[in-house]
């Protein structure tokens, strides 16, 4: 159960956009950054979607706005902590475009920008899988640059992320976090946010 729980908090949503930027500046064209660069990417984006959103959390549980902590599992718990990521992931994506990523890579973080969007609307009334939109909208945006950069993106790259969205998944319904429908509708989330994302970059 513990190394269940493991896997589930290493692919937290809060993680997600961090993940993204390592292996977007090791697997793909970005690798050719300087070192300090790639790593302040990388810094400047766990900032923006992990620590930033994190520390606000942590605080609203403080004061008891909150329960759980970052965990978040009360529907009424997330519309804050969105509101808040749905600011931070908008000015991370517009500093990155500013700085110059290219319109490829951007796709992450507008994708992610949509989603948290998506799911604020949604926990007004329901509650999705958040696990379940960030590594299926991390897997949907690998499979585009695949498709868009065959010989440039490793093939791996959609196949583990495909792979780890139906184990982090799987792993949300055996601990009874969510239904098969939240799951599902949050793995459908993903899917089109970052599909959306793609296209408007």
């Amino acid at each position: 159960m513990k190394i269940l729980q493991f896997i589930s908090n290493l692919f937290h949503p809060l993680l997600s956009m961090t993940w993204a930027t390592i292996f977007l500046v090791t697997c793909t064209p970005l690798r050719v950054l300087p070192t300090e660069m790639r790593w302040f990417l990388v810094g400047e984006v766990s900032f923006y979607s992990m620590i930033v959103p994190s520390f606000i959390i942590i605080m609203l549980a403080h004061f008891g706005i909150v329960k759980n902590g970052v965990a978040l599992r009360d529907r009424k718990d997330r519309i804050i902590p969105l509101g808040i990521q749905i600011g931070t992931y908008f000015i991370q994506a517009l500093a990155l475009q500013n700085q110059g990523l290219p319109s490829w890579a951007l796709q992450f973080y507008y994708g992610a920008f949509f989603l948290a969007l998506l799911a604020f609307v949604v926990s007004i009334w329901w509650k999705i899988s958040a696990h379940a939109a960030g590594n299926a909208a991390l897997a949907t945006a690998w499979l585009v640059l695949y498709y868009r950069f065959p010989l440039l993106i490793p093939v791996y790259m959609p196949i583990l992320w495909i792979v780890l969205t139906g184990l982090v998944c799987s792993i949300r319904l055996y601990l009874g976090r969510h239904t098969l429908g939240q799951v599902s509708a949050g793995a459908l989330a993903g899917i089109l946010c970052m599909l959306l994302g793609g296209w408007i970059v």
